[in-house]
């Protein structure tokens, strides 16, 4: 199963990228983690933050590229999120130097109190490697919360 784990892409521009997660009782992974107190696991608040930078890659490269993360620099945690609670993301791009690689430092709030810190880097590929682009643009839209078309959904109603 694969978890898209932002709900909305609030703000990308070409030095940071700012998102949320509304964690709900209805994702499965809370039924294990844990059963009588859910929380989100740090892993996927971690993963939060690996799918916002691939987002701002994509968006600030016009859909030619994506994020992959190699290597977590930093994660802290300083807090439990669970359901009903809304993660926002905040991340902001760290200069490397080599056009082929990327790093970007986050953190993760509820209600303005932190819950999480992330350094990330890794390398740039090309999104056409990866995915199908429009696909990758059409959800990108819903992420942002911009109208459908029925152009933009490919014609189809």
């Amino acid at each position: 199963m694969r978890y898209l784990l932002l709900d909305r892409i609030e703000e990308v521009a070409p030095d940071r990228a700012r998102g949320w997660k509304t964690v709900a009782m209805s994702e499965d992974f809370l039924e294990w983690h844990f059963p009588e107190r859910p929380i989100l696991p740090g892993s996927l608040v971690l993963e939060a933050f690996a799918q916002l930078a691939g987002w701002h890659e994509a968006l600030t490269s016009g859909f030619s590229r994506w994020f992959l993360v190699e290597r977590v620099a930093s994660a802290r945690y300083f807090g439990f999120s669970g359901p009903g609670d809304r993660v926002d993301l905040a991340l902001e791009v760290v200069p490397t130097g080599d056009p082929a690689r990327r790093a970007y430092r986050g953190e993760a709030s509820v209600g303005g109190e932190r819950r999480a810190a992330v350094e990330l880097e890794g390398t740039v590929v090309a999104l056409d490697d990866l995915d199908d682009r429009a696909r990758v643009e059409r959800l990108s839209q819903a992420l942002r919360g911009v109208r459908m078309t029925p152009a933009s959904r490919g014609g189809r109603p």
